[in-house]
């Protein structure tokens, strides 16, 4: 029979609510820089206000941290009246949303090897303030195998370097990356095979699964398409 899994949200909503925490925190922290920078240039709260186009009121709302919808733009143009610079930048965390076509590749990567293994979904990296999560963990015969599901794969060196680092962090074993079987996938993966051989990853995926479907880990790591 097969067995169908539900997908936890812990490590998703816990990034999110971190996120949450993060902008309150900053929010208050940027609000003491829009005054302070006020205050130096000897500018009124509706001096500011008026040359963006808001007012004193909102100014006073922006500066206490009180104006949690404030978009980027409000941001950068009432910083600039004040003398300052915003910079906004992005860093991969992991634990994204799911989609669809995701859900369905773990799950039928799952139901084609052994119930031998231990499984767990979305594995928390062990690291104090670290979101990142693997997709799976495996366990069994005494080894950790941290497995990764693209149905996108468009960037052989970072994603698998991504996946790496999360297997290292979560001290696996070894490490898997299961690619959607997709004619845009297979050929990112023939254009990468040189190199992904020659890195040391076993591309065989029929190989692979038989040695899961008997419940034992692949002798290196490997890179499989299903």
């Amino acid at each position: 029979m097969t067995r169908s899994y539900r997908w936890g949200m812990a490590n998703r909503s816990r990034a999110v609510d971190a996120a949450r925490r993060t902008w309150h925190q900053r929010r208050v922290e940027i609000g003491a820089d829009l005054r302070t920078s006020r205050i130096t240039a000897g500018a009124s709260q509706g001096a500011v206000g008026a040359a963006i186009g808001v007012s004193a009121t909102e100014v006073s709302r922006r500066e206490l941290g009180n104006a949690p919808s404030l978009s980027v733009l409000s941001l950068s143009e009432h910083a600039a009246a004040v003398g300052l610079k915003v910079v906004v930048s992005t860093f991969p965390i992991g634990g994204a949303v799911r989609d669809e076509a995701q859900l369905r590749y773990i799950q039928r990567f799952l139901n084609r090897i052994s119930k031998a293994f231990h499984r767990q979904l979305e594995a928390p990296i062990p690291l104090p303030g670290d979101l990142r999560a693997v997709d799976i963990l495996l366990r069994a015969l005494g080894c950790a195998i941290a497995v990764e599901v693209i149905t996108r794969f468009a960037d052989a060196q970072a994603q698998t370097r991504a996946a790496q680092l999360k297997a290292r962090d979560i001290g696996a074993t070894r490490l898997i990356i299961v690619i959607a079987d997709t004619h845009a996938n297979r050929r990112a993966l023939d254009a990468a095979r040189v190199a992904l051989s020659g890195g040391g990853w076993d591309l065989d995926s029929r190989r692979v699964m038989r040695a899961l479907g008997a419940g034992l880990p692949p002798e290196r790591d490997a890179i499989i398409v299903i």
